[in-house]
């Protein structure tokens, strides 16, 4: 088959077989509604919201660990009930995901965004595939990080504070990106202020304040018994609990310090060495191997957080630049992150940390190359007009990409 063809049937395909996922997890869920089925725990939390009960009724490092915004916007899918509140849900987190994909993928690659998009998903799509079937909220956040990211470069600070603060309220971990963004982006700063005070406000407007604060302070306690979990998780704790080696939690907090430490400084010579898109970029990956390591509830789930920030330019490098080792790349980052896949019983919790610390590794490496001549004139002098309109969309399909 000539290569011309298999690049114009590459990027079709990629969205079909979205779609195929998309079909066969709402099959599944329609079937076996209750068959691990992460919805089954937020419904109810909407649930109890309305009817002025505890969200936090758990008193473990499990149960419902979000913020008490989260029970308020969940409350469509929750209505709708299961099980089409719960593939409605879904649909939502990889049509974010997606789009997310399909903007910095054009966004980094003008010429060739499509092609770029379909190489990502044959990288991202196994380790996507768990989130999507037990209806993890970390494929919302992998899909607001990537969104962020082009808004960010593209400095549509509104946009950018707007994807933050309601991921903000779908999981807090994406607390991170939202540090960085306002360390490096200064115009973010004061956005970001404003975003956080109608976010701590909003329950106030559905709730009695009474019970709104009693929901504040209870979250706050359920999160840090949450943050001393009693077993491995798949942060740089799992890769050395396989070894026999247990990290105390008094040293754990002094490595999430130096590492916050040291994240923020790549990130201030990310800002210093690089232009857009790849600054934001940067800055967005290192937040995502930030939380993989140092968030000590990292799942197997939350590598789609990760393997969707990779993906994109290192597909842009092996589709534009013809380097071999952006292909094996792909390769790995969708054979290492894969959430259900292979061996999963013998590389739980210790491979996906690893690979993470090799993927950091080499993202510092590229980080020091201070390149930036070699992209400007494929991406970064493109980004105005860029950002008016996609490249090759209509418009009608550009509105709904933006």
């Amino acid at each position: 088959m000539p290569i011309k063809l298999i690049r114009k049937l590459l990027p079709p395909t990629a969205w079909g077989l979205w779609g195929l996922a998309m079909f066969l997890v709402a099959v599944l869920v329609y079937i076996h509604p209750f068959n691990t089925n992460l919805c089954s725990t937020f419904a109810p939390s909407s649930q109890n919201w309305w009817a002025g009960r505890d969200l936090y009724f758990m008193q473990s490092i499990d149960g419902f660990l979000y913020f008490p915004q989260f029970a308020i916007i969940y409350s469509p899918f929750a209505w709708a009930a299961n099980p089409i509140g719960d593939i409605a849900w879904r649909f939502a987190g990889l049509a974010l995901f997606c789009i997310g994909l399909w903007r910095l993928a054009r966004l980094l690659s003008p010429q060739n965004g499509a092609l770029v998009f379909a190489l990502t998903t044959l990288a991202v799509f196994a380790p996507s595939l768990s989130s999507i079937r037990c209806g993890q909220a970390n494929l919302h956040i992998a899909g607001f990080l990537l969104n962020t990211t082009v808004e960010l470069a593209r400095k549509r600070w509104w946009r950018a504070t707007i994807y933050l603060v309601v991921a903000l309220a779908v999981k807090p971990i994406i607390f991170v990106l939202l540090l960085l963004a306002a360390a490096i982006y200064w115009p973010m700063i004061w956005r970001l202020a404003v975003g956080l005070v109608v976010f701590m406000l909003f329950p106030f407007a559905t709730a009695n304040p009474h019970y709104v604060m009693a929901q504040y302070h209870a979250c706050a306690a359920k999160l840090l018994v949450a943050a001393l979990p009693d077993r491995a998780f798949c942060d740089i704790r799992g890769v050395f609990w396989a070894i026999g080696w247990i990290i105390p939690q008094s040293r754990l907090a002094l490595m999430q310090v130096s590492a916050a430490a040291g994240t923020l400084g790549l990130c201030v010579l990310a800002k210093r060495w690089w232009n857009e898109p790849h600054r934001a970029v940067f800055i967005a990956a290192f937040s995502a191997c930030y939380l993989m390591l140092f968030n000590p509830r990292t799942e197997e789930n939350s590598y789609v957080i990760l393997a969707g920030i990779l993906a994109v330019p290192t597909a842009m490098h092996y589709v534009d630049r013809r380097r071999f080792s952006a292909g094996a790349a792909l390769v790995c980052i969708g054979f290492w992150f894969s959430g259900d896949g292979w061996a999963y019983r013998l590389t739980d919790p210790w491979l996906k940390p690893l690979a993470c610390m090799i993927f950091t590794i080499v993202l510092i490496r590229k980080l020091f190359r201070r390149d930036i001549g070699r992209f400007s004139s494929s991406a970064e002098g493109q980004l105005e007009h860029f950002s008016a309109q996609p490249t090759g969309l209509t418009p009608a399909a550009a509105s709904t990409v933006e």
